[in-house]
């Protein structure tokens, strides 16, 4: 079944516009699994929001992209009108969602910031617990901070993890941050990239469901002229 030059312009460039879609996909995989780990040991300080999920659906959205992506460039290759509404219909589906998720971040960055300097405030007042010792110095390694406001919230003798440079503590030279100030930072920045990289790569797939839309629909003119 042969298309008009303009359908067909738009199969082969749906075809390498999901070839782009599949990168996204594994784009997406990465940057949920990098901020996974990095947020994974903040999840221990406070159980009232679960930093970690939109990680993990970053996760699953780049898994599903990928999939769809490769159903896509079957489905333009193949000219196949059922192939190309289904993959319209679920990437409908995939872009609702990433905006969906963009929004929750933007809206509750806020509030999970908050619970987790609380509840670092909380794990530090405790710090003689040796599970809550080792959960600070892990986040003062990471973060490069030290104590709560300063290294000053340990007296005179904060632990090795304050060192930013050689030596040993408490005759190195500790972090000047704080760590509640350097948390704050952190979420900040982890939901910025979580929501402006779900956004974008809706904006791409949005691209790609128009021009599947326009492929579907010229397949099934085609194939009405044509007696199918």
């Amino acid at each position: 079944m042969a298309l008009n030059c303009g359908h067909s312009t738009i199969k082969y460039l749906l075809f390498i516009f999901n070839l782009l879609c599949s990168l996204c996909g594994i784009a997406l995989i990465v940057i949920g699994a990098v901020s996974l780990v990095k947020l994974e040991e903040l999840r221990e300080i406070s159980d009232e929001y679960n930093i970690v999920a939109p990680s993990i659906l970053l996760i699953v959205f780049g898994s599903i992209v990928f999939v769809i992506s490769f159903f896509g460039c079957c489905g333009a290759i193949r000219e196949s009108y059922c192939m190309t509404s289904t993959y319209s219909f679920f990437l409908i589906l995939l872009v609702i969602a990433q905006i969906v998720i963009a929004v929750l971040v933007f809206v509750f960055v806020g509030d999970v910031t908050i619970a987790i300097k609380k509840g670092f405030e909380g794990v530090f007042q405790n710090r003689d617990n040796p599970v809550n010792a080792d959960l600070i110095n892990s986040i003062q390694q990471n973060l490069q901070c030290c104590g709560k406001n300063s290294f000053l919230d340990y007296g005179v003798s904060f632990p090795q993890s304050c060192c930013s440079s050689g030596g040993t503590a408490p005759l190195c030279v500790p972090f000047a941050r704080g760590c509640l100030g350097r948390l704050s930072e952190f979420l900040d920045s982890a939901g910025n990239i979580v929501a402006w990289v779900s956004l974008g790569v809706a904006a791409v797939e949005l691209v790609g469901l128009i021009s599947a839309c326009c492929l579907a629909n010229a397949i099934r003119n085609q194939q009405r002229r044509s007696g199918y």
